[in-house]
């Protein structure tokens, strides 16, 4: 007989009961026929989340509910912190709190589990707004087993990019701690949340057996007002995943092409030029053996670019 696996599912949030349940339901809704523990973290304000789990009803007698009040939480990753201590089955993944999964999210990841030898699949995301326009399958690629290379042309913006949510991948346990925990050495991006599901979903590409892509929308992600990285600059967020990027490559001594080097290269310098301009970029610097580069057409012809954005935009409006 053929042992079904089981999965946890840590969903942390803050202030979003609706959108929570929601998120839970999703997972009550799965045609996975085996135990699904869900555990909610919570470190809102009030008992709202609280009350909202309480009172639901839910129909699969699989689904084993755990809920967690973080009254000690000071930076966005101590939900998830809590939540990795309690993964303890075959298979983990975080689920955002206003995302959500298609019913067949979990059924459909385990079937590419056993045929290809990797320890994580992502799926592609439906964004979903609040005002309409929702944008199925956002991402563009094909369904496959993920190299080194398209994830380093990926996020230098060689090629087309990779999806990095968490709502997304789902990974074996023991490989989703060990990725999780080594995220944490970059403090000062992970606690705000940035660069670390880049790192977990990727994790396996440079150091186990790797990631698969599913070119379907499995997962739906709510992109609404209140989105964390809108008060955040996009900027500093870019850099999060760069030196995510740049810790991947060396965990393993990655050769680059030439190319590659000297996007790198490039970035770095960039980045020298923005830490003289604002201090707080200096935070996000980590150790590393690239030296950088400037390239000045790639400088000119990137603010050019930017600039003719916003003379459009300001006619268009």
């Amino acid at each position: 007989m053929v042992k079904i696996p089981t999965i946890t599912v840590v969903i942390p949030t803050l202030n979003r009961p609706i959108r929570t349940l929601r998120a839970v339901k999703s997972l009550n809704d799965q045609t996975f026929d085996g135990i699904i523990n869900c555990v909610v973290v919570d470190s809102s304000n009030d008992k709202k989340t609280e009350d909202e789990l309480k009172n639901a009803k839910f129909s699969n007698n699989k689904l084993n509910l755990k809920y967690l009040k973080n009254n000690n939480s000071n930076r966005p990753i101590d939900n998830w912190i809590l939540g990795i201590e309690e993964m303890k089955t075959d298979y983990g993944k975080f689920l955002c709190d206003d995302d959500w999964l298609e019913k067949d999210y979990i059924e459909k990841c385990l079937n590419i589990f056993k045929n290809e030898s990797i320890d994580c699949v992502i799926s592609n995301i439906n964004i979903i707004k609040e005002k309409g326009h929702n944008v199925q399958n956002y991402y563009k690629y094909s369904s496959n087993k993920v190299s080194k290379d398209n994830v380093i042309d990926s996020f230098l913006g060689i090629n087309n990019i990779l999806p990095v949510t968490p709502s997304a991948s789902l990974t074996k346990t023991k490989v989703l701690i060990e990725s999780f925990y080594a995220s944490l050495k970059h403090i000062e991006c992970t606690k705000n949340l940035f660069g670390f599901d880049f790192y977990m979903s990727y994790y396996p590409v440079f150091k186990s057996n790797g990631t698969y892509l599913i070119n379907e929308g499995l997962a739906n992600s709510h992109a609404g007002d209140d989105s964390m990285t809108l008060n955040v600059k996009k900027a500093k967020i870019s850099y999060c995943y760069f030196f995510s990027l740049i810790n991947l490559i060396e965990m393993k001594d990655t050769k680059l092409n030439r190319k590659q080097l000297k996007v790198i290269e490039h970035k770095l310098a960039t980045f020298k030029i923005k830490t003289l301009i604002d201090k707080e970029y200096k935070m996000l610097q980590i150790t590393h053996k690239f030296k950088s580069k400037l390239n000045l057409i790639k400088l000119f012809s990137s603010q050019l670019k930017k600039y003719y954005l916003k003379v459009y935009y300001l006619f268009k409006k």
